[in-house]
């Protein structure tokens, strides 16, 4: 294994001016100290934005990435990070694994591996589990978290559905799922893995964890019964406008008469999605408020007594909640 000495070695390339901002960002993680390498992260998110600024298009873009930045010291530099690791590697065969999202929370599943790390890791991991996209992540628990609550006021033992639910980290936030007041929470995912720890932590309090995908729930939804509230929290960040709208039609039609789903997006302009493509390999599908809206145009209108768009607070992710006519 490489020591974090070799992996911080600077090394001139023809592409690159002496003083630019990748080079500036490796000698910071070279003084190896902490609040430098807090200043190293911050370096290189400001650095992966402008530069994404300056590609037309997102074939130039990958193009630069894969030219350029993955071949400056910078990224090996960037990749100490736990967090930035493990998007980049994907030990699960994607970037936004449910352990990663752990990080993002500070979860304590992966506290004892965070205090291990060196302390410029941890610190660098301070602002990088701290940007914009981690705190929208922990904003969108909170409002999930939230809802079911409000839910289980509305409706005595409500029904619930989350589809890709992760470590259904939401859970633990939610008054009503810890006081055991729900009547039935089915958690989905294909990840087994994550469902083993959805069950381990969450079965004691009524949660069901249940193996399923997109293509599962499209084609035998049916089987799962109907629900309060449903709700995909980052599954949309990855799906096609086609699959996407199909998949809303799916979950509208396990809404009970007057309960709601939710379905979340990140959106275009956030400020680390530079730094997410070019040093996490952490690509998504974007969307704003309009194009979610187009996904609801799918749905029998006749059948919906609302729906609109709403963002959390901080403007970086997206909801749309449609809700079926009681």
């Amino acid at each position: 294994m490489a020591t974090a000495s070799n992996l911080l070695i600077v090394e001139s390339f023809p592409f690159v001016p002496e003083q630019d901002e990748l080079t500036r960002a490796c000698q910071l993680f070279q003084r190896e100290d902490a609040p430098s390498a807090a200043r190293g992260a911050r370096c290189l998110r400001d650095a992966a934005a402008a530069m994404r600024r300056t590609c037309a298009t997102e074939s130039e873009w990958r193009h630069y990435i894969a030219s350029e930045i993955r071949r400056h010291p910078a990224a090996a530099a960037a990749l100490q990070d736990l967090f930035v690791r493990r998007a980049f590697t994907k030990p699960r065969g994607y970037a936004g694994d449910a352990v990663l999202l752990d990080f993002i929370y500070q979860h304590e599943s992966v506290r004892e591996a965070v205090e291990r790390a060196p302390a410029m890791v941890q610190a660098a991991m301070q602002f990088t589990t701290n940007a914009a996209g981690p705190r929208a992540v922990r904003n969108r628990a909170w409002l999930l978290a939230s809802e079911i609550d409000a839910t289980a006021r509305r409706v005595a033992r409500p029904e619930i559905l989350s589809l890709a639910c992760g470590h259904l980290r939401e859970a633990r936030l939610s008054r009503a799922v810890q006081a055991g007041s729900l009547g039935r929470f089915v958690a989905i995912d294909q990840d087994t893995e994550s469902l083993a720890v959805v069950r381990e932590e969450n079965e004691r309090f009524g949660v069901e964890a249940a193996e399923g995908s997109v293509k599962t729930v499209i084609a035998r939804g049916r089987e799962l019964g109907q629900f309060d509230f449903v709700y995909a929290a980052g599954l949309y960040d990855y799906l096609n406008d086609k699959v996407a709208a199909r998949l809303l039609q799916a979950l509208f039609e396990r809404v009970k008469p007057g309960g709601k789903v939710w379905i979340a997006n990140f959106m275009p302009d956030i400020e680390d999605r530079g730094y997410m493509e070019a040093f996490m390999d952490w690509w998504l599908i974007y969307r704003d408020e309009a194009e979610m809206m187009r996904l609801g145009q799918e749905l029998p209108l006749n059948e919906v007594a609302s729906m609109r768009t709403f963002v959390e607070h901080e403007n970086n992710i997206v909801f749309l909640e449609a809700v079926r006519h009681a």
